[in-house]
């Protein structure tokens, strides 16, 4: 009885004050309950910051602790009330280990459960530390995606990878747009401090390739005097100039700790296209492979499926790593990401820096799962629809605005699309990504 219903028991036996405070307790826990869920049953944005909020976070694990401690008190109470001392001893000896056995149940899950909220609490301190918040512009938000490979061999950081996630903030309907390292002659936005040195774009020759715009930055922190990461500022500074989208947030992963986010959720499965190498330029030797076809890759295979250019090239590897992120959208449903809540929460701290908020998870979190099961468009500037050397930066923001507005349409297509072929270029230019890959 006070399994099911805490203090019922002791009612039950007589002892009613301690039965009915326990039970008006619980009655009081589940009323709560019901109403958070009949009140904020629309608002899913909401529930989700909720487990997001530290101080909600803080006074759920001392809640969950203090009323355990309250359930133990009662089972050990409720097992004197039986007397086992006047049974038999099979009888006793069942009762006795009946008792036991939930109260380790209890006192297991509640420490599960607080572990749980403490390392996700944690996280959200450590990551999700930025205060200043960014209001959507056109009902879109565009949060920039940069793929870091910061190595001690190497000098300075050098994207290797950036895309504008631009989400319509409402439906959650999301373009992919592509920049690729190599892009030539990039503008700088209105109001950048790297203007004053290239009105006419980064065109200091063929060493000023987006990606270098990080390391130079870095190099003149003078043009940057309130700022802690100057190639930070100047990069997005570059991409809002190719794009003429405002960047609301930016989302730096660590291509080298990408691998700890796999496998915290057991792996990611994509429909694998063509046979991709495990090894680079120097160790060619390796000769090891991913082979064709759908399968499960682990958090090692994801990065080389991500990041390898042997017998392939940067525009390919651009495509792939959008099947990488589509499939990871998909399938990063609340019960995996419950389920390795933990291991996600550690691998996160070594994966992610950001400026998104904390307050703004919630929000985000939504906007995520509305995302699945959507088509998800992309646009990169790579041949042959763009000229990376001397690109045509007006009609490259005329065809990720054009991308915007189909995403953004109600009316439903006059003909049924033509399938598209699956590869990693295909995805770099398509309307439905999943198709794509």
């Amino acid at each position: 009885m006070t399994v099911i219903v805490p203090g019922s028991g002791h009612i039950a036996i007589g002892k009613r004050v301690v039965g009915w405070f326990a039970v008006t307790v619980w009655l009081g826990v589940l009323g709560g309950g019901g109403y958070l869920l009949w009140k904020f049953r629309t608002d899913r944005a909401q529930v989700l910051s909720w487990f997001t909020d530290t101080d909600v976070l803080l006074l759920a694990r001392a809640g969950i602790v203090a009323v355990a401690v309250l359930w133990v008190i009662l089972f050990l109470d409720a097992w004197r009330l039986a007397s086992p001392s006047r049974l038999n001893f099979m009888r006793a000896a069942l009762i006795t280990v009946l008792n036991l056995a939930i109260i380790a149940g209890v006192a297991g899950s509640t420490a599960y459960a607080s572990q749980l909220i403490k390392v996700s609490r944690d996280t959200v301190k450590v990551v999700f530390k930025a205060t200043k918040t960014s209001e959507p512009l056109k009902g879109r938000y565009n949060i920039l995606l940069l793929g870091s490979d910061a190595r001690a061999d190497r000098t300075g950081v050098r994207p290797d990878s950036m895309t504008v996630a631009s989400v319509d903030a409402d439906t959650g309907k999301v373009v992919l747009v592509s920049l690729p390292r190599n892009l030539q002659n990039v503008p700088f936005s209105n109001g950048s401090p790297m203007r004053t040195i290239y009105p006419y774009g980064f065109n200091c020759g063929a060493e000023c390739l987006l990606n270098a715009v990080y390391v130079t930055a870095e190099g003149r922190p003078d043009l940057f005097p309130n700022s802690k990461t100057p190639g930070l500022d100047a990069t997005i500074d570059a991409v809002q100039g190719v794009t003429n989208l405002k960047i609301n947030y930016y989302v730096m992963v660590n291509l080298n700790g990408f691998k700890g986010l796999v496998d915290a959720v057991g792996g990611v499965t994509i429909d694998v296209q063509t046979r991709i190498a495990m090894f680079g330029h120097d160790d060619a030797w390796k000769n090891t492979y991913i082979e064709p076809g759908k399968q499960k890759l682990d958090g090692q295979q994801a990065l080389w499926y991500a990041r390898s250019r042997v017998q392939s090239d940067d525009y390919d590897r651009m495509g792939r790593q959008k099947c990488l992120m589509a499939a990871m959208v998909n399938q990063l449903d609340p019960q995996t990401v419950l389920l390795n809540a933990t291991k996600i929460a550690r691998s996160g701290k070594e994966l992610l820096s950001t400026d998104i908020p904390a307050k703004e998870l919630g929000q985000f979190a939504d906007l995520a799962l509305k995302a699945r099961g959507q088509k998800i468009r992309t646009v990169s500037v790579v041949p042959p629809a763009f000229n990376t050397v001397t690109p045509d930066f007006p009609a490259i923001q005329a065809a990720i605005q054009k991308a915007i507005d189909k995403s953004e349409s109600t009316v439903a297509p006059t003909k049924k699309p033509t399938p598209t072929k699956k590869s990693g270029a295909a995805a770099n230019q398509t309307d439905d990504l999943n198709a794509a890959c």
